[in-house]
């Protein structure tokens, strides 16, 4: 397999069918330790709660109750150390502007992709994360 089946990930979206589909895209990874969450504010309950945090976050930027970036600031301040995807079907300059926000915090800001989310998209800000060896 990859050397991603290792990773556990959270995907983090208010829509049904953009979970399944970056869902079924990291499985062809070879991703298997895969969460899907209904919106920001129940990622962050399960975030506060999980006993083992993701290595990964792929979160939605337009949410209706967190948006990305107020879900940014608040695993910002839970002090997350895993990498951060961010995605938006809004276009090129709401994905800029969540990237430059990312850029300015502590977070392991790994990259932002467009929807629909690609498997190639999603592989190339995977890529930029580091091995953990904790």
């Amino acid at each position: 397999m990859t050397t991603y089946e290792a990773l556990n990930v959270m995907v983090i979206d208010n829509d049904d069918l953009q979970l399944e589909l970056v869902s079924a895209q990291l499985e062809n990874l070879g991703i298997v330790k895969i969460e899907m969450v209904d919106g920001g504010r129940q990622a962050l309950a399960k975030f506060d709660t999980s006993q083992t945090k993701p290595d990964l976050l792929i979160c939605d930027i337009q949410m209706p109750d967190i948006d990305g970036f107020e879900f940014m600031q608040a695993i910002n301040e839970r002090d997350f150390k895993g990498g951060l995807i961010l995605m938006s079907g809004q276009g090129a300059h709401v994905l800029h502007t969540a990237s430059l926000v990312a850029q300015l915090s502590r977070l392991n800001f790994l990259g932002t992709v467009a929807k629909p989310v690609t498997r190639v998209a999603l592989e190339m800000a995977i890529g930029k994360m580091t091995v953990r060896n904790d």
